[in-house]
């Protein structure tokens, strides 16, 4: 009696006898050589009709699934019927034949209900499988002309789907692997290539055929594809090492078939109870608890784009998707939040993963409070994304504020991450921190459904049934004859298994069909010879989107063949849309692209005749670009969205559009478009277009990455310098520093090349660096960028006049003194305060003469000056400048204009620091702060900044607990959106600190001061001012050695370094912190060394860190009072660069002070 099985697949060129058959000699190996060896072996062939496999047009749906079911019902009932069911198996696979066997075993595995575990014997039976020359992760192109059969029309869908990196092999790989350790498994590859026609090729080489898994031996044998197991003698070497290896899987399977046969039964026993106890669960249904919860009806739907009216099937999909978000959570649930119920969709591109989200949101948004859409094509357009949503809830417009607000939200929302297909980036990086979210990600990468906490779909081709409804409906608009649909629905069928049944492709093949360029009967034929001469093009599109491509190639060849206007500038179009981004194309971009042509071309680029026609700013030229976008749209290549007002395509028809082209014409495709978009920008950035801008940031995006790609050492020309300029200005806009900094730097470094540094092209470019430093708050790096911009101004004049009178040495135009008055406002940041005194003087005089003082930048150099000496304790003289400046403001810019809030909030400050109209600070400062949160956003810098200065008035009021409770909120407001680093964090500490002495929590202002002093440089003007309030509040601790330590060490920085004179308010604070501390550790001959008339220990000084001490009034307006003041401004002037300094005269800054 047989102690094992061995069975015998064969691939799909031969049957079984004539895979295993010597045709020289007819020798059948395993019945004449192997069966005498081992009589005790069952040899089982198993042959299926391979033929149909590759004919073109079957409407077999999923063939390998087909095929597989098919033989596992077969293989189970033979060996039931000869009581073999529990025998080992020992598979003998010949290339197709293995992928047959790899789907049938994860069939197999996958069987458990009572009424089909029995399929899981073959599963479990399994011992060895010998897989020779099976194709495990594709054949190249070249081996389908192995399957070509001149009297088809093409080749089959089914041939298609075996090319390497399809998603088929990819499915059946997933799904084998897992299972693949229960089994011992030998790989074989052929050595020699096969003949076919005039060429030569491997069928399936030596990768594909042997993969490098763990534990699988390996083996070559010399023969073609046809011949590797067909053998001549019993002595040949490859029959040699099959029959070895098989007599040994031989020996060891029965004793391991019959343990793993035991194990099963456990299993079996235990997957029964769990299915049993799953019955008995309690159900919820989707959405009953909102339906009858009123707190929670919609209020946000953010979605750019609506479902398609063709949409149609996915039900089933739809309801499990219900069932594993399972029921929403209301306000009463928080005992059970925890985790986002995450749902993965991943698969084919087209497959309707998109449409079937867009779909669920519209059909299930009233169970929402919020319905959020992120497209996740890239990182930058994910987190683009968010900063959005941050904008819409008043947050501020950044990446974190956006995603930290739907943290905090407990009122159920549906975010929907869509094209996340980028296997580097990390997805969850977009998956609120909190919340009661339903998380929806689309990914055409498998390794995404790892994110799953809910569950995942793997979308391939539609249901039959309903894609052939799809097909139909996308085709004909009017009802059919009963024998029409019956003769329709046959070719439907023929035609949906070739396309394998994609919703886009089914979409776009009834689009055509509906125009009458092909009929149904027609279409069949077109597509499989218009797929065949694809196939060989060497192009970047997966050959899983062939299926999808195919259908756009037909009408858009179609398109390039007619020879009107109206088509040669739809394809003209089709080529600069391919490197836009996909979504949210407006046709303001060429309206845009028009009325900025007044300036001229500034990008250096030949455009299409569509888009030099745009220039004309004609009702013309607008019917022209309308005319073929028509034509675009009409033929489905592109979809327009009647609510937004906008087109867009599918990122595979984006993909196609732009790989279709050679490196050349994408090269110059790609300039066009990033002309295109350059030329839409202002450049005078008026307020009322800056949503138009912040629509461009996405388009930006994806041209800058084609660059990259194209051409990594961008910009090489002027115009293209030109085209990066302005996008670097949109993304400052916008507040994507990192952006702007990136393409500025890369500007810069082109024009000193080509231009020189002191052409007025880089100096703008180097201004703005400048700027873009300043928002980063690397305040090194501004300085130095707006002292090359200050040093190249003095070598450039308006005019041979403007150089004669004023020669460089002593230049006075405006360019130079704004430059000026933009290193004032760094100056004082970095602490540099003196300095920034005698500059912003400078720039304020100049500008005055220059401009008038009603001129906004002129009011700018003055509100910097003002900033600057209300922080070296001017405050009078800071008052007459900031008053004239506010009335301006108020009158040019209005109430709540940020210039304006930036004054009235200066003013709340300085009636702060000067003690007095505190009422009146409180109130500025808090209408301010309200005035931000709604312009601005709750988590925008500025905002913050306001609370910071609010804090101040409250201790300066008494009421500090309210200061601390405000301060404590916004330090992780703080820590998320500037970073612990931050300039910012450092202000709100200290400011905490202060609030905490105001409200005597002495310990906790000691533990803040300490973090403070460890990240501020010793000589930055700051720390003397922290160094005195840490040793006042040691001194109220009673820390007397410490506070003595401290107090020694910060009058030793201040003599050695002589950061302030002796006079200075700051040091005479410290020495009287020391007297103090010597009276109160019993030492009063040294506290009156110190200070000739010692106070009471209660009337300790306080520093200004805490409580403003006021200092008298040092100079006159701005005119130096001695001849050693004078020469300590001249000496700044000197080491900055600056010459005949006679502008510290008093003359130009009384005018500059004047009320008026």
């Amino acid at each position: 009696m047989p102690i094992e099985d061995i069975v015998v697949l064969h691939g799909l060129f031969e049957s079984s006898i004539e895979t295993l058959t010597e045709a020289s000699t007819g020798i059948v190996w395993i019945r004449d050589f192997f069966l005498p060896h081992s009589p005790q072996s069952r040899i089982l062939t198993y042959d299926y009709d391979r033929r149909a496999l590759l004919r073109p047009g079957t409407g077999i749906v999923d063939p390998l699934l087909s095929l597989a079911t098919t033989f596992l019902g077969e293989l189970v009932a033979e060996r039931a019927w000869t009581r073999a069911f529990n025998r080992p198996i020992i598979f003998i696979c010949h290339g197709f034949g293995g992928l047959l066997l790899k789907r049938a075993l994860a069939l197999s595995h996958s069987r458990l209900g009572k009424s089909t575990e029995r399929l899981r014997s073959i599963y479990v039976s399994t011992y060895a499988i010998l897989f020779v020359g099976t194709p495990h992760q594709g054949i190249p192109k070249s081996a389908l002309r192995f399957a070509h059969d001149p009297k088809l029309a093409g080749l089959s869908q089914f041939m298609i789907s075996l090319l390497v990196g399809s998603e088929m092999l990819n499915e059946v790989a997933d799904q084998f692997m897992p299972i693949m350790k229960q089994y011992r498994v030998f790989n074989f590859w052929e050595e020699l290539e096969s003949e076919i026609g005039d060429t030569t090729t491997y069928v399936v080489d030596r990768d594909s055929a042997a993969p490098h898994w763990a534990d699988a031996e390996q083996c070559g044998i010399r023969a073609t594809h046809l011949g590797m197991l067909k053998f001549r003698t019993a002595g040949a070497s490859a029959y040699t090492v099959v029959r070895e290896a098989v007599t040994r899987y031989i020996v060891s399977a029965p004793t391991t078939i019959e343990a793993r046969w035991v194990n099963e039964q456990k299993f079996l026993d235990a997957e029964h109870r769990r299915q049993a106890e799953e019955i008995l669960k309690p159900q919820f249904e989707f959405g009953s608890t909102m339906d009858k919860d009123a707190e929670h009806r919609l209020e946000f739907y953010l979605v750019s784009h609506c479902s398609s009216n063709h949409f149609t099937g996915r039900k089933q999909q739809a309801q499990e998707l219900k069932e594993k978000f399972g029921r929403l959570l209301t306000s009463s649930d928080q005992r059970l939040r925890g985790e986002h119920k995450i749902v993965v969709i991943h698969g084919l591109g087209g497959s309707g993963k998109t449409q079937f989200c867009l779909r669920y949101a519209e059909e299930n948004r009233a169970n929402y409070w919020g319905v959020f859409w992120i497209d996740a094509s890239t990182r930058e357009n994910a987190e683009f994304g968010f900063s959005k949503l941050g904008e819409v809830a008043g947050k501020g417009s950044s990446f974190l504020a956006g995603k930290h607000w739907l943290s905090q939200c407990h009122k159920p929302w549906l975010l929907v991450i869509d094209n996340a297909d980028d296997p580097e980036m990390e997805i969850s990086d977009f998956f609120p921190v909190d919340g009661s979210g339903h998380i929806l990600v689309t990914s055409r990468n498998p390794s995404a459904k790892l994110y799953a906490t809910a569950g995942e779909f793997r979308f391939r081709g539609m249901d039959p049934e309903e894609g052939i409804k799809l097909l139909l409906n996308s085709a004909y608009t009017q009802n059919r004859s009963s024998d029409q649909d019956e003769q329709q629905e046959q070719l439907a069928r023929s035609l949906g298994a070739e396309l394998g049944y994609l919703a886009l492709a089914l979409s776009q093949a009834g689009a055509t069909i509906r125009r009458n360029i092909y009929t149904l009967e027609q279409y069949l034929r077109v597509y499989l010879g218009y797929r065949d001469r694809l196939l060989p093009k060497s192009m970047s599109i997966s050959i899983n989107d062939t299926n999808t491509i195919t259908t756009w190639e037909i009408p858009f060849q179609k398109i390039e063949r007619h020879l009107s206007v109206k088509h040669k500038d739809a394809v003209d179009l089709m080529h600069l849309l391919a490197f836009l981004h996909f979504d949210g194309i407006h046709e303001s971009i060429f309206r845009s692209t028009a009325a900025n042509s007044v300036d001229g071309d500034i990008t250096g680029v030949v455009y299409p005749d569509i888009i030099l026609s745009s220039l004309q700013r004609t009702e013309v030229a607008q019917a022209r670009l309308r005319q073929a976008l028509g034509v675009l749209t009409d033929h489905s290549l592109i979809d327009f969205d009647q609510d937004a007002q906008s087109y867009c395509q599918h990122p595979v028809v984006h993909r196609w559009a732009r790989d279709r082209l050679d490196q050349q014409e994408q090269l110059a495709s790609l300039n066009c478009t990033v002309g295109l978009l350059a030329r839409s920008i202002s450049p005078y950035l008026e307020a009322s277009g800056r949503k138009f801008r912040r629509s461009l940031v996405p388009h930006m995006e994806s041209c800058l990455q084609k660059l990259e790609n194209l051409t990594p050492s961008f910009p090489r020309t002027v115009g293209s310098a030109n085209s990066i300029e302005r996008f670097a200005w949109v993304y400052a806009e916008c507040g994507l520093w990192k952006k702007a900094k990136s393409l500025q730097e890369r500007l810069i470094k082109f024009r000193t090349r080509y231009l020189g540094k002191k052409h007025e092209d880089t100096i703008r470019a180097t201004y703005s660096l400048g700027q873009t430093y300043w928002n980063l708050f690397d305040l090194k790096s501004t300085i130095e960028e707006q002292r090359r911009v200050i040093a190249a101004r003095r070598w450039i004049w308006p005019s041979w006049f403007a150089l004669y009178v004023n020669p460089p040495w002593m230049p006075d135009f405006i360019r130079y003194y704004t430059a000026l008055s933009d290193l004032t406002l760094a100056l004082w940041l970095a602490g540099m305060r003196d300095t920034s005194k005698v500059i912003g003087i400078r720039a304020s005089t100049g500008l005055f003469k220059l401009l008038g003082p009603e001129d906004p930048i002129t009011l700018n150099a003055m509100f910097n000056l003002a900033r600057t000496l209300l922080h070296l304790r001017e405050w009078d003289r800071a008052h007459d400048l900031l008053i004239p400046v506010l009335r301006k403001r108020k009158r040019l810019f209005g109430l709540n204009h940020p210039d304006t809030l930036m004054t009235r909030n200066e003013l709340g400050v300085l009636y702060c620091e000067q003690r007095k109209h505190l009422a009146i600070a409180e109130r500025l400062v808090t209408n301010v702060l309200q005035a931000r949160k709604v312009v601005l956003g709750e988590e925008h810098a500025y905002t913050l900044w306001s609370v910071n200065d609010l804090s101040k008035v409250l201790c300066e009021r008494g009421r500090g607990a309210e200061a601390v409770k405000m301060l404590e909120d916004i330090i992780p407001v703080v820590a998320r959106t500037l970073g612990d680093e931050h300039v910012g964090m450092t202000m709100t500490k200290g400011n905490l600190a202060k609030a905490y002495v105001t409200s005597g929590r002495w310990v906790k202002a000691e533990q803040i001061l300490a973090q403070i002093l460890k990240s501020t440089p010793t000589d930055h003007p700051d720390w003397v001012r922290t160094i005195s309030g840490y040793i006042y509040v040691q001194m109220q601790l009673q820390q007397w050695r410490d506070a003595e330590k401290n107090c020694m060490h910060a009058l030793e920085l201040i003599r050695r370094r002589k950061m302030l004179a002796k006079e200075n308010p700051r040091a005479i604070v410290i020495v009287e912190q020391l007297a103090h501390i010597y009276l109160a550790t019993d030492r009063s001959v040294e506290s009156k060394a110190l200070i000739a008339e010692p106070q009471d220990s209660d009337d300790i000084a306080k520093p200004d860190q805490f409580e403003s001490t006021r200092c008298s009034r040092q100079f006159k307006l701005y005119t130096p009072t001695s001849a050693v003041e004078q020469a300590e401004m001249y000496a700044i002037c000197a080491n900055w660069g600056f010459r005949g300094c006679d502008f510290l005269t008093g003359n130009h800054v009384s005018a500059v002070a004047s009320p008026n």
